[in-house]
């Protein structure tokens, strides 16, 4: 038998993974550092977008100088819901505990990645 606890909770987790995925723009961001190099940070739906994304805007700021890129270090992160990811024994824990997490973003977010770029432009 199965209590009402789990029931609930597997009802949550299905209706959780049949939400569509919505594609949008990554979102990225430059930040100029004290030793004349540059981080770029972007987020996105997926891995690939969201370091692309980085790299371009890489690429795009020492462009606008004439200069080309050169990356010091890359980082990327899955950031998103923990049932995307998971594995379906992790999933129940994985959910009840970024729902109680103090950062509990929408369910529809499309920065489930975030991708860091250090570079420098040569």
């Amino acid at each position: 038998m199965t209590s009402p606890a789990v029931i609930r909770l597997a009802i949550v987790v299905l209706s959780l993974l049949s939400l569509p995925a919505c594609t949008t723009a990554p979102v990225a961001s430059l930040m100029p550092l004290e030793d004349g190099s540059y981080r770029s940070v972007a987020y996105s739906e997926n891995e690939q977008q969201a370091l692309g994304s980085s790299l371009q805007l890489a690429q795009s700021t020492c462009r606008e100088r004439n200069l080309s890129h050169a990356v010091v270090s890359a980082d990327t992160h899955f950031r998103g819901l923990p049932v995307r990811r998971a594995e379906p024994q992790e999933t129940a824990a994985g959910l009840a505990a970024y729902v109680a997490s103090p950062r509990f973003p929408s369910l529809t977010a499309s920065d489930d990645y975030e991708a860091k770029v250090h570079f420098k432009c040569l």
